[in-house]
């Protein structure tokens, strides 16, 4: 490695740190629960316009390859289905496409899920999101 400095400032990194604090109690105050979900998946996405990075294994009894996550969606919903309730997560996501200042094949991203809510009330909570990190 030629340069061991970080490839973010320590401002930004800071800056990030607080907007992850403030998006967590944003999620608690409304008892939405965090979730994690494994970023190695067995299968690929379906969406033939994403570009997926396969990962060697060898693990024994595995598949030869398994799949970086283009998001978390397919395995947060498994978990809507076994009944968890309102859930976020904040995760990490990778994506073969271009690379660049404004993009990076793994990126971090925001997924969460309502139960029981209409388009209305999502647009309603997207807009105090939005607020709330704005300030």
């Amino acid at each position: 490695m030629s340069d061991w400095r970080p490839s973010a400032s320590l401002d930004t990194i800071a800056a990030r740190a607080r907007l992850l604090h403030q998006l967590r109690d944003f999620f608690a105050a409304r008892n939405v629960m965090e979730v994690e979900t494994p970023l190695l998946a067995q299968a690929t996405v379906p969406d033939p316009n994403l570009e997926v990075f396969a990962v060697s294994t060898d693990v024994i009894g595995a598949t030869p390859f398994r799949f970086l996550q283009t998001s978390p969606e397919f395995a947060m919903k498994r978990l809507l289905a076994a009944g968890s309730g309102d859930i976020f997560q904040v995760s990490k996501a990778f994506r073969k496409e271009e690379s660049g200042r404004h993009h990076n094949p793994e990126f971090s991203l925001l997924e969460w899920y309502r139960v029981d809510w209409d388009h209305r009330m999502l647009i309603r909570e997207v807009a105090e999101l939005v607020c709330e990190m704005l300030g």
